[in-house]
């Protein structure tokens, strides 16, 4: 019996939903830590395409128990539209999704909190606008409202028209806005309303399992963590494996693997700084051939050759003990590839990524050359199969992050 963790390794959209999915079979209970609806997983089930982005893509298991941790900002609105999701895929949920008490709450205030707030930035940090930032926000400073506060409604309608009224007072949100806050205030009490049943106590239920299977599900990916991260360009919660201890209450003695999952290449979506970032024909095909665009908004993905530098931080900040490769497959027609070993700055030759986290506009990402395999690895099954030349790459980039790609 073991507790395992999924990290994502980049600046997210790695193929977690994917890896997740794989290894969750037999799982007993999938559980996320962080985030909200910031954060979209995708898996094909029965060739159907289905986008996740609050609860656990364990869902898709008949046996596994999904619980949304406390660490999380549960959107109840976006929580239906999943629900209804799974409804039209005949996917069966009874009894098997729980959301912590103490998770926070995001309301039509904080998304409309984070709009006027991007546009007053100039969509300088590229929020997903889903009012994350603001509800973390809104926790830190001790005026939040929980999952809990849904079970009662004469609370809950109070502390939400106090907030309405301490956004306008602070110029959070705008008076000729009201009319439309309370349409959307109409309908998210509507589906606080559908999700009551889900909410729930997580910790006993945790600990009642501690010894079964356990499948930790992270989102975003550790370059976005809000104090690991390319701040102010990060998330607003911790995505990193420190994030689970808090967001769960499953301190890191019990969890036995942490795999991280690293794309072939990277990605990112929205503002800050890329080292890596091609802005050549090289990036264009790895944009086209990768379907390179946002889950949660869909967006167009800025593309990259793999950063080493950044990888072998995120190893170390996470403890990985293991990590996945995916979309390998879309190099295949490159005749060279690239992988940046070192950063310049000043002269000076760094592997170290945190020595320069806030300078990174200013490094130059210094290149290993490979060659690339030119064929299609689509239909093989087996390691031993692969061409030669990615073999060299895998053993490679296993070498050069420390930590065996399995």
């Amino acid at each position: 019996m073991s507790i395992n963790a999924i990290i994502g390794g980049q600046w997210g959209d790695e193929g977690k939903g994917k890896i997740v999915d794989l290894l969750s079979k037999g799982v007993k209970i999938v559980a996320r830590y962080q985030g909200g609806a910031n954060a979209g997983h995708t898996v094909y089930y029965n060739n159907n395409k289905i986008v996740l982005h609050q609860i656990p893509t364990g869902v898709l298991r008949d046996k596994s128990l999904c619980i949304l941790g406390k660490g999380m900002v549960i959107d109840p609105i976006g929580i239906v539209e999943e629900i209804d999701c799974l409804n039209e895929n005949s996917i069966s949920f009874k009894d098997r999704i729980v959301i912590d008490y103490y998770a926070h709450l995001v309301t039509p205030i904080h998304k409309m909190i984070d709009r006027e707030t991007e546009l007053k930035s100039g969509n300088k940090i590229g929020t997903t606008c889903k009012g994350i930032g603001p509800t973390y926000s809104d926790k830190f400073n001790r005026i939040g409202l929980r999952m809990v506060d849904i079970l009662n409604n004469n609370y809950l309608k109070t502390k939400i028209e106090e907030r309405i009224n301490s956004a306008l007072e602070n110029n959070e949100i705008n008076k000729n806005s009201i009319d439309e806050l309370e349409k959307e205030m109409k309908y998210f009490y509507e589906c606080c309303e559908m999700i009551k049943y889900f909410i729930k106590d997580s910790f006993p239920i945790i600990y009642n399992n501690i010894n079964d299977n356990i499948l930790i599900e992270g989102a975003q990916g550790t370059l976005l963590d809000i104090d690991h991260g390319t701040y102010p360009f990060v998330t607003s919660s911790s995505c990193s494996s420190g994030g689970i201890a808090t967001g769960l209450g499953i301190p890191g003695n019990k969890v036995n693997d942490i795999i991280g999952i690293f794309k072939a290449y990277v990605t990112r979506v929205g503002g800050g700084p890329f080292p890596t970032e091609l802005f050549d024909e090289d990036g264009d095909r790895l944009q086209s051939i990768g379907k390179e665009f946002g889950a949660t908004t869909g967006r167009k993905r800025r593309c990259g050759w793999f950063d080493a530098v950044a990888g072998n931080y995120s190893v170390k900040i996470n403890g990985l003990t293991g990590v996945a490769l995916t979309k390998l497959d879309i190099l295949d027609s490159f005749k060279k590839i690239k992988v940046c070993t070192h950063y310049e700055f000043k002269g000076e030759l760094i592997s170290n990524m945190s020595s320069v986290l806030n300078n990174l506009e200013d490094i130059v990402p210094v290149y290993k050359e490979f060659s690339g395999w030119e064929t299609s690895l689509e239909n093989i099954e087996s390691y031993d199969d692969f061409p030669k030349e990615a073999k060299i790459y895998i053993e490679y980039l296993s070498e050069i992050l420390e930590v065996p790609i399995r």
